[in-house]
This record gives structure tokens, sequence and C-alpha cells, in this order.
């Protein structure tokens, strides 16, 4: 990163933790055959897109992708790096002040992006029964205990 960018997010109020989960782009991407897969829309109009890999109950792999700006992107990737091992039940309990606590500080502005995090979290983990069923009805195979 260009040292001048660098400088510029400091002075904006992200962290260097923060600045280094942007710039080295953490868990940005996709998984192939996700657990859950959630697509949630901010009030700013930023989309976040989250997928997880969940095996009896922990959080084996966390990545997204996101149409937003510089402080969602950090949130989201921190967040992503967070919830890697946590059970399901310690993630769903992840707050704003979490997140920014362990980016070790983004710009208050930016907070929303770290509720907007949160949010696509909470709301994916809703979904692990119904999508489970729903995946194991279409398929025609009898639910299987977990």
């Amino acid at each position: 990163m260009h040292r001048a960018r660098m400088d510029l997010l400091l002075d904006l109020g992200y962290s260097e933790r923060a600045i280094l989960f942007l710039v080295d782009e953490v868990h940005l991407g996709s998984i192939d055959h996700p657990t859950v897969y959630c697509r949630h829309k901010g009030g700013c109009g930023d989309i976040l897109d989250l997928y997880l890999d969940i095996e009896d109950g922990i959080i084996q792999d966390a990545k997204y992708e996101l149409t937003g700006c510089a402080g969602l992107q950090a949130s989201a990737s921190g967040l992503a790096e967070m919830i890697r091992g946590m059970r399901v039940e310690d993630a769903a309990a992840i707050d704003v002040d979490d997140i920014v606590d362990f980016l070790g500080g983004i710009p208050t502005s930016k907070y929303d992006c770290a509720e907007l995090a949160r949010d696509t979290l909470r709301k994916a983990l809703r979904t692990i029964p119904v999508e489970r069923d729903r995946l194991e009805h279409d398929a025609g195979a009898a639910p299987q205990e977990r």
C-alpha cells in the first residue's frame, strides 16, 4: 500500500491492524459449498455476502464478498477472522464493540459497517437449521443427526 494511503487511513481513525486486514484482503472470497450463505444490505446501501462452513456447531471457515467501503471490508475481514474456530452460539453473541476492539479501532463514522457485519452474521446463523432441513429435503435424504 502506498504510504500516503496508509497515512490517510490512520488519520481517519483506522488502526494499523484494521488497515492490514484491509490491505491483505483477509478472508475475501467465497466458499464453494458453504453450510450457510447470507446476503445482507445495510441502510447505507453496502452489501455483504457471508459464507460459512460449519461442522458440529463449530465455524470451520468464513469468507466474505462485498460491495461497500473500506470500513465494511475491514469489519467483515476482522469478523471472519474472529469467528473461525468459534462455536456458533459464541459467534451469535458477537457485538459491534467486539469487532471494533478486535480490529484495534475504526473511525466512529464506520461503526455502522461493523453493525452490518454483525447483522449479516446473526442473519446467517439464524438460517442454519432451516437451510440444513431444506437441503436434506430437496435432496430426498433423511435428515441426519448432527
